[in-house]
């Protein structure tokens, strides 16, 4: 699949080949961390997430999402400056920009147990084993967990199509509490990594599910 689109040229080839090479890149370069050009590299692909939604998007829509990946960058940027709080002030910020999107396109068919399951028991479980252990921290990771929780829940009842986008704030939750764990309560082989590739990939399928779904808006085809 070539593209996505809301009316212009969408999430196109392009842009997802400049995503996955500089994603990959930084990746890649992880066991080598720091080095010269690491932090906007770090930034770069939600950066170029951030020109998708500029481009494709239109109002209160572009707006949130805007905002949201651009304050991912922001925490990508300080949580590599190794300013622990201010990155998560700055996530905790875009998870609620999220939440304020997939909230405002609830959809009509019923309540999605599974899926609520899935965003209420995974921060729920993770974090009776990470707060404990934050000490000092303990209040503003608990409010972060439970705002990450609250965009899951927008997910989980955002109007379909939804698979894409519920699919990556899923990782985006798997991503931030892979964080948590590592931090606080075990370090585990390979973390960066893995929390890597599940906040990219996460962030990516986010807008991709937005843009699918705007598409099928502007065509009636949602429900």
């Amino acid at each position: 699949m070539d593209q996505i689109s809301t009316g212009k040229a969408g999430l196109s080839g392009a842009s997802l080949l400049a995503f996955f090479v500089t994603g990959l890149a930084f990746v890649i370069s992880i066991p080598y961390l720091p080095y010269p050009g690491a932090i906007p590299l770090k930034a770069l692909p939600i950066l170029i997430l951030v020109g998708v939604a500029w481009r494709e998007l239109q109002g209160r829509v572009r707006l949130l999402m805007v905002a949201a990946l651009v304050l991912s960058a922001c925490g990508d940027i300080l949580l590599e400056l190794d300013l622990f709080a201010p990155g998560v002030g700055a996530f905790l910020l875009a998870q609620l920009f999220y939440a304020g999107h997939f909230f405002s396109q609830r959809g009509t068919a019923g309540l999605p147990y599974t899926r609520l399951a899935l965003v209420l028991l995974l921060p729920l479980a993770v974090s009776s084993q990470v707060l404990p252990a934050t000490g000092d921290m303990m209040v503003p990771v608990g409010i972060y967990m439970a705002v990450i929780t609250i965009m899951g829940v927008g997910a989980a009842l955002h109007r379909k199509p939804s698979t894409l986008l519920f699919t990556g704030a899923l990782l985006f939750i798997a991503s931030d509490c892979m964080i948590g764990i590592n931090r606080f309560v075990m370090p585990f082989s390979a973390a960066r990594h893995a929390i890597m590739v599940t906040y990219y990939l996460g962030q990516l399928l986010i807008l991709w599910g937005v843009l699918t779904s705007q598409r099928q808006i502007s065509t009636g085809q949602t429900k």
